[in-house]
């Protein structure tokens, strides 16, 4: 039987027994007391054959996760793993090395042509995650990375699911046999489709928006819509929920981009509303936003 449990200010509970158990919040303080309770943390803070079935079935088909070799995107793992550090140093360090500006002229002469989606998302891929192959990322990559899935919605769909299951699957053989050995594959091949599925689409928000800031249109239009997260304790959240998450089951869903919008706060759009593991490709994006903006503006 489907249960659907909502409170008076969020959060919403979908549950059905021995299946799944979904808790869905929006709001931004709810999120930051879920966030500093200590009662969730990050999905893969469980070994993957423990994490419900639903969780394994789906994220196999997404950005995020590469069932074959058992690897999970970086900001998926918790702050206790050995690796997160490590992990995350590299990709900060391989951001840091920015962009030029003729990567911005690049992209601002694509959206004065209108240049199709599928051309915008190739050449800032190779903006983004050239620093990580030092080559161009092949056509067929960035075609592929369009097609795993993003929604759960799409994934109930088999054609959908399989479809996004084979992309994966071929981004992440490109990533094995074109980066360097000791490089974690999955945390760029996510970048890639990142890339592809968010920030192309936010160049052209960009550019329907060039008289506003670049942190005003990305806490309304945040690339990323939510984040997961899973019990380890059992809890309401203070009153939160009327019955206790169950560890290793509920997964809670922040609905981070709602709650950029509700607040105007940056750090909705790349995180959980504080600094704190923020995404590391923060300055990057609002860095090349601003001077791409500026770019735009001398020929409006």
């Amino acid at each position: 039987m489907l249960n659907s449990v909502q409170s008076l200010f969020n959060p919403l509970r979908i549950n059905i027994p021995f299946l799944l158990d979904i808790i869905i919040v929006s709001d931004s303080n709810q999120i930051k007391q879920i966030e500093n309770s200590g009662d969730v943390d990050r999905l893969h803070s469980y070994e993957t054959q423990s994490l419900p079935l639903w969780v394994q079935l789906y994220f196999r088909s997404t950005k995020f996760h590469d069932d074959e070799r058992d690897l999970w995107f970086c900001p998926f793992e918790s702050s206790s793993n050995p690796t997160y550090l490590p992990r995350r140093a590299y990709l900060e360090e391989k951001t840091a090395t920015g962009y030029s500006q003729d990567d911005v002229r690049k992209i601002a002469q694509l959206l004065r042509t209108n240049a199709s989606d599928e051309i915008l998302a190739h050449e800032m891929v190779q903006v983004v995650n050239k620093r990580f192959f030092e080559a161009e990322i092949p056509t067929e990559i960035t075609e592929a990375a369009k097609y795993t899935v993003q929604k759960f919605s799409e994934a109930v769909f088999p054609w959908q699911y399989i479809k996004g299951v084979e992309s994966q699957k071929e981004i992440m053989n490109y990533c094995q046999h074109s980066l360097a050995q000791d490089v974690h594959l999955l945390d760029v091949g996510h970048n890639i489709g990142e890339v592809v599925q968010a920030t192309a689409g936010s160049l052209k928000t960009l550019n329907n928006n060039l008289n506003r800031s670049v942190e005003d249109i990305f806490t309304e239009y945040a690339p990323t819509p939510q984040v997961p997260r899973i019990a380890v304790r059992a809890s309401t959240f203070d009153g939160m929920l009327s019955y206790p998450t169950i560890p290793g089951e509920t997964v809670v869903i922040l609905q981070i981009a709602k709650a950029a919008a509700e607040t105007k706060d940056i750090w909705f759009t790349f995180g959980t509303g504080t600094s704190e593991r923020g995404c590391v490709f923060k300055d990057f994006f609002l860095n090349f936003m601003n001077d791409l903006q500026q770019e735009l503006q001398v020929e409006e």
